[in-house]
């Protein structure tokens, strides 16, 4: 089951869907959610190595940044 289904079945949205990115090579982290005082976890990237895609072109994500337009360097 993807993340953003768990999502809709709980009526928890913590997330962005968009832009979708696919990496060949990420470190991970688990991350525990508590709402409602129920926990979950879910995989979040720690570091990305390797090639990352957005739309079939090479890309350079950002793990972390102060606004949403900064998530992917331009290049």
């Amino acid at each position: 089951m993807s993340l953003k289904t768990e999502q809709f079945l709980d009526d928890a949205f913590f997330t962005e869907s968009e832009p979708r990115l696919f990496t060949t090579g990420a470190y991970l982290v688990p991350m525990r959610i508590t709402t409602d005082g129920k926990e979950r976890f879910v995989w979040i990237v720690d570091e990305f190595k390797d090639d990352t895609y957005l739309d079939g072109e090479l890309c350079t994500p950002n793990v972390y940044s102060d606004d949403f337009k900064n998530m992917i360097e331009d290049e």
